[in-house]
């Protein structure tokens, strides 16, 4: 996660002669004073967890401050004894973490004022291809940088999208289908930014069906995302297997030793694992498969 991080960034400070970067900040105080350079700013943390540890610091605003700024462009907050004022602010955060990490590092405080619904989750897994990595052609980041020129070209100044009447159906339907569930919160909000970034990366000035289309797959797909890694908040160590088996299952059946690899049986133990399973099966909330062998939520 780090080098997908670090690897990024770089591109795109090559890329841009205003590309501002902050790699951690401790307030919103500090914030502050790093946005109020240019007006726009990257906050990234190579592990997520550094900036949660900084909202709970007892008095700080820093997670009011950026959770308006997800939806806002101003916030301000005065005090005797400090003066928070961001006017025509436009930050973004990156950031990366652990699953585990995700799931167990939140507390009630970002839950209730709607924080976790406004990260777009993207969760992925590395692999063994390459012992030794080779360097990146300078003809394949050419490329890439002439395409990012032609898109802030198209742009401009600012630019203003129209949309079709099968697009404005299109997702008039979803949009009223939409889950109500706590998962669904504002993906209606990124629906909308999506389809902007999609109709500008290929070059067009109006959105049609088949960039809606794309956009609905792609908030049902991080809907999906949202139900199986929510923060878990159950207390001990059963109910936090058991909360997990209900999510992996969600996904689909899984053999037993899947089950146990994804839910990292072997650091709760096994005694856990298995009387979490039994407590799910006698509550029929799973069930397992004898044709074949696999579990499967109910």
């Amino acid at each position: 996660k780090s080098t997908a991080l670090n690897k990024t960034i770089s591109f795109f400070k090559e890329a841009l002669t205003d590309f501002n970067v902050c790699w951690g900040i401790g307030s919103a105080e500090g914030l502050q004073k790093r946005i109020e350079d240019s007006g726009r700013l990257l906050l990234c943390f190579d592990e997520f967890r550094q900036f949660v540890s900084k909202c709970k610091i007892d008095g700080s605003v820093l997670l009011p401050c950026v959770n308006t700024l997800f939806e806002s462009n101003r916030y301000e907050s005065r005090t005797k004894t400090y003066d928070i004022c961001l006017d025509r602010a436009y930050l973004s955060l990156l950031a990366a973490s652990t699953v585990q990490t995700y799931e167990r590092t939140w507390d009630a405080s970002f839950t209730d004022i709607g924080f976790n619904n406004r990260l777009f989750l993207v969760p992925g897994a590395g692999e063994k291809k390459f012992s030794f990595p080779v360097k990146i052609a300078d003809s394949d980041k050419a490329t890439l940088k002439k395409g990012l020129s032609e898109i802030l070209r198209n742009v401009g100044d600012g630019i203003e999208l129209t949309l079709t009447s099968d697009a404005i159906e299109l997702y008039h339907k979803w949009y009223m289908n939409l889950d109500r569930s706590i998962h669904a919160k504002r993906l209606d909000t990124y629906a909308l930014r999506f389809m902007i970034l999609l109709a500008v990366n290929e070059g067009r000035f109006k959105v049609d069906s088949a960039i809606v289309s794309k956009v609905t797959e792609l908030m049902n797909w991080q809907l999906r995302v949202r139900q199986i890694h929510d923060p878990i908040d159950a207390e001990g160590k059963l109910a936090v297997i058991e909360q997990k088996i209900r999510r992996i299952l969600i996904s689909g059946p899984k053999t037993e030793r899947e089950l146990k690899r994804f839910s990292h049986a072997d650091r709760m133990g096994l005694w856990f694992f298995t009387n979490a399973l039994n407590n799910l099966t006698r509550a029929r909330e799973v069930s397992f498969d004898k044709t074949t062998k696999m579990w499967r939520a109910l």
